[in-house]
């Protein structure tokens, strides 16, 4: 059973279908029972299509993107 903490760090490659079939389940099942990574899952996925919408060329820079995730880490740890 996955922590929060080991699933939000799990969410980048889960969305990019980059896990182990074993690990995608446990991120799954984990979404599926904790509000507060599916929350994370939901903003994460929506940045994503936001950045696809804007042209498929054109990448959030990945500082960006770590900006974004320390965001999402840091407001689920201070929710729990």
């Amino acid at each position: 059973m996955l922590t929060c903490q080991e699933c939000v760090d799990k969410l980048q490659s889960y969305i990019d279908r980059e896990l182990s079939e074993e690990e995608h389940q446990e991120v799954a099942q984990h979404l599926s029972r904790c509000g507060h990574c599916a929350d994370s899952f939901q903003f994460e996925s929506g940045v994503l299509r936001v950045v696809a919408r804007c042209g498929r060329s054109t990448a959030a820079p990945e500082e960006f993107k770590a900006r974004i995730r320390v965001v999402v880490r840091t407001t689920i740890v201070e929710t729990k």
